[in-house]
């Protein structure tokens, strides 16, 4: 007695089976993961930047995973730095130096709150406010011929600085355990 048995139509439910059933639940899983990831992320960056901006902190995103089909299956979300966010914090991430023309700076330099300016709550210079001092009597001032200016006004009888243009910002890399396996630069 012989006795065969045809598998082909066996493999074939199975493998719609797991496209169907099994597939979805793994995305839902990774997807699940990368959202705690990026929750977590977020809520670790006050320990390690000071006060971020919730701008700061939404910037942490991720692409989602998806269902694929057929037989080259691999399932992978990423949580990520959104774009307008990285381009500020590499240098809070890898260190390294901002200069005249790099992102968020001046022509001459990247722009920081003077000794007398007023902070918002994330020790930033409200949006506008050289505009806003400008408009109330502050003017920028060259104290030396080879630097750059300093946004100064008069009040009280005393020179309040504003603001000041360096000519470059230096940024150590700090250590952040989350990035130690990360590749530098």
């Amino acid at each position: 007695m012989k006795i065969e048995f045809d598998v082909s139509g066996f493999e074939q439910g199975a493998d719609a089976f797991v496209e169907q059933a099994i597939g979805p639940a793994i995305v839902e899983a990774v997807n699940a993961a990368a959202e705690g990831g990026r929750l977590a992320v977020a809520a670790a960056m006050p320990a390690y930047l000071d006060r971020p901006t919730p701008f700061t902190q939404f910037g942490v995103g991720m692409f989602a995973a998806v269902s694929v089909v057929g037989p080259e299956r691999e399932t992978s979300a990423l949580v990520r730095i959104k774009p307008d966010q990285a381009r500020y914090l590499q240098y809070q991430i890898d260190g390294g130096t901002r200069g005249p023309g790099d992102y968020a700076t001046t022509a001459q330099g990247p722009l920081v709150p003077g000794v007398d300016a007023e902070l918002d709550a994330y020790g930033n210079l409200p949006r506008d406010y050289v505009d806003e001092q400008l408009a109330d009597g502050a003017a920028w001032v060259n104290f030396r011929p080879d630097q750059p200016p300093v946004l100064v006004k008069q009040e009280g009888g005393r020179l309040l600085v504003l603001a000041v243009i360096v000519h470059e910002l230096h940024y150590d890399r700090p250590r952040l355990p989350s990035t130690t396996w990360l590749p530098r630069p």
